[in-house]
């Protein structure tokens, strides 16, 4: 199936992970159109999205063939794995070992599956907390404190245990990455729960408790300065920097 004209639409919303399809479409050389939305004040995503995919949720990807017809694809990993099984034919970012395939597979799953809902939770705790209505704040600030401290706390910091577990494994064979010797889309699909929501929010993640993640998990910390400086990284955060308005404490 020949891909080489098809026209690539991305519907990008301000602060979300949409940001990733930005940077995975750089790195593949892949022209796309951009299109842009911002969140309404209650940090939603606009109605306006719902006409692209009935969810409303971005990103959402959208490719037209030659002859007119439309594919629509939602879902970050879902998108992730299509643009790399038609449009990444030199292995640009697709390991050539089945078993390093299999790997970045996992964290096409796994960074939305399992890493971010638990950021997702704190985040809207985080909102829960400031939107209470007056005179329950306190009381809502002590039940979403005790739900993040018996479980969406521990589970993040198992998790991070687990990814710098693995990039200390990758670092003693002498890689700088999630899977192989190269950046793949396991390093993509990861940087915004990482790189975005952590690492690259030192000081609001440590008031949220999470202490000196630099010390606590070294080699994310070092994966994610190694991951901030990748040029098309840099580009792609470059291209939408105008739209950016909304960037809340996670």
């Amino acid at each position: 199936m020949s891909t080489e004209s098809d026209k690539i639409i991305l519907h990008w919303l301000d602060y979300s992970r949409s940001q990733r399809i930005v940077w995975l479409l750089e790195e593949l050389n892949l022209p796309f159109e951009l299109k842009t939305y911002a969140r309404e004040k209650d940090f939603r995503a606009p109605k306006s999205l719902e006409k692209i995919h009935p969810l409303g949720k971005s990103p959402v990807i959208e490719i037209v063939k030659p002859n007119g017809d439309r594919q629509v694809i939602a879902e970050t990993g879902h998108i992730i794995n299509h643009i790399l099984q038609y449009y990444d034919p030199n292995h640009i970012l697709t390991p050539e070992e089945p078993l390093e395939r299999d790997e970045v597979d996992y964290f096409l799953h796994y960074s939305e599956g399992t890493l971010q809902p638990n950021l997702v939770a704190l985040l809207v705790h985080s909102f829960a907390k400031k939107q209470a209505p007056f005179g329950t704040r306190t009381l809502m600030g002590l039940l979403v404190k005790g739900i993040d401290d018996q479980f969406y706390f521990p589970e993040t910091k198992k998790n991070l245990d687990f990814l710098d577990a693995i990039l200390a494994k990758q670092k003693q064979s002498g890689s700088k990455y999630f899977v192989g010797k190269k950046l793949t889309g396991a390093d993509i699909i990861l940087s915004f729960p990482l790189l975005t929501n952590i690492f690259g929010s030192k000081e609001s993640a440590q008031k949220m408790g999470f202490g000196n993640i630099d010390k606590l998990w070294p080699n994310i910390s070092a994966w994610a300065e190694n991951i901030s400086k990748e040029p098309k990284f840099i580009k792609a955060n470059d291209l939408v920097a105008s739209f950016e308005v909304s960037k809340p404490n996670i």
